[in-house]
């Protein structure tokens, strides 16, 4: 059976449970009068991580594999093998009308390294970081291929423009939300100097400490600038200078008519098809480039086609949840791009491994995020509760641009879809999966746009 047939008649579901030491998979079938009296044959593999699942005559051609995201022990053929009766489930998008869906608990072999203790966060989950980066790495758009940044090109241009060779560009990781907190904290809470005494030791301490944290850029007057032929980068965002940029252009909007108010943030956009690649940041004197919206290439090496990565979306997206998650200590979160409606997430479970036999078509286990999330009508009212009133929610706040927020909703409705029926709903929130970044088994994806 092809792998793009949307009517399987088998659909497999697998979710590793790490706290209870089990996988619970689930298999569903279409409820037609043909499948009434076929029970599917759930198969073990010999090294116990991949299971097969077959049907009867006259079905038996039918079969689907998938690996499983942990080793399961031998005993597990047992639990595999009982009768268990299916749960009738209705109108699910696997199938036109009715299906029948079985659920089995596997356990776990207790030498397998799924159940050693491991941080859910962990710090690899950001894509492209400046360990990822060369001296040559070049920025074009993801949509049409429009260089936006390519070091090379900037050497022919005499440094007094403001450009550099290439040798002398660098890429630099900026520092978590928590150190910026960390900073504000220390320079708030710093001891106070007696002023009778300004000869004292611990004044002149202090002095020296302040003139230090202003050398190394943590001083309470200290902020993040963009320097030229210094890339800085942050989760979901390059940070280069106006200078160091080429192919693009700022949105047409309206300055501030008035200079004593803050001027209007401008979108940036691709001046070949307009698509929105980042924004300007006045207060850091350089423009933003989302990662989302942009491919790189990282060798020093000619360029081919198949040299140039991007990473999806939902993949972003995920990797700024986590790090609020990390930062904040929050697992719910109101997103937003400006206007009135947005999303409710509640992440359940920052890494969730997981096979799924209709997931692009791979047998192999991924690593997602577990979401439920709403859609909402009104942002401000969560945001904003009205006075008197507590929040029944303690919520962090995450705005991303139009196009994201959109990406983001269609992969959470595309992952809820994808999911067996019984498991997309928990009360009132629907259920999805966001893929997250790992350098252990998640590779970019090459972009195929021009």
């Amino acid at each position: 059976m092809s792998c793009s047939d949307t009517d399987s008649f088998l659909y497999l579901h697998a979710e590793l449970l790490p706290n209870i030491r089990q996988i619970t998979l689930y298999v569903s079938l279409p409820q037609t009068s043909a499948l009434n009296n076929v029970r599917p044959t759930v198969q073990l593999s010999e090294s116990c991580k991949a299971v097969t699942v077959s049907l009867s005559e006259p079905f038996q051609d039918v079969s689907e594999t998938i690996k499983l995201p942990a080793r399961v022990n031998g005993a597990s053929r047992r639990a595999l093998n009982t009768n268990i009766s299916p749960t009738i489930m209705h109108n699910p998008s696997h199938f036109k009308g009715t299906s029948h869906d079985y659920s089995f608990r596997m356990q776990i072999d207790a030498k397998d390294p799924a159940l050693v203790p491991r941080d859910e966060i962990m710090d690899d989950y950001v894509p492209w970081t400046a360990a990822d980066m060369s001296c040559s790495t070049r920025i074009r758009c993801r949509k049409c291929g429009a260089t936006f940044l390519d070091p090379a090109i900037s050497a022919n241009i005499p440094e007094e423009e403001g450009t550099a060779n290439p040798a002398k560009w660098a890429w630099k990781d900026l520092p978590s939300g928590n150190w910026a907190e960390m900073m504000d904290f220390w320079h708030c809470h710093k001891p106070d100097p007696h002023e009778d005494d300004p000869k004292s030791e611990a004044t002149a301490a202090l002095k020296l400490e302040e003139q230090s944290a202003q050398v190394k850029g943590y001083g309470a007057a200290s902020r993040v600038e963009a320097i030229p032929a210094t890339v800085l980068i942050d989760v979901a965002t390059f940070l280069l200078a106006e200078s160091d940029c080429v192919g693009l252009k700022k949105s047409d909007q309206e300055e501030a008519k008035s200079s004593t108010e803050a001027s209007e943030q401008h979108t940036l956009e691709c001046i070949h098809c307009n698509s929105i690649i980042g924004m300007e940041d006045s207060s850091a004197n350089g423009w933003r480039l989302l990662k989302a919206n942009v491919s790189l290439n990282t060798n020093s090496a000619p360029v081919t086609e198949e040299e140039w990565q991007s990473h999806p979306e939902e993949m972003i997206v995920a990797a700024q949840l986590l790090e609020l998650i990390e930062r904040e200590s929050a697992r719910r979160f109101v997103v937003h791009c400006g206007q009135k409606s947005g999303l409710l997430l509640w992440v359940f479970n920052p890494d969730l491994r997981y096979s799924n036999s209709s997931s692009g078509c791979s047998v192999n286990a991924q690593q997602a995020m577990k979401v439920f999330y709403q859609n909402i009508q009104d942002v401000d009212k969560l945001l904003n509760p009205e006075l008197g009133k507590v929040s029944r929610l303690s919520v962090e706040e995450l705005e991303l641009p139009s196009s994201i927020l959109q990406s983001l909703s269609s992969s959470l409705e595309k992952s809820n879809n994808m999911l067996p029926l019984s498991a997309r709903r928990f009360s009132e929130w629907h259920v999805g999966l966001l893929s997250r970044f790992s350098r252990e088994q998640t590779a970019p994806s090459v972009s195929t746009s021009v």
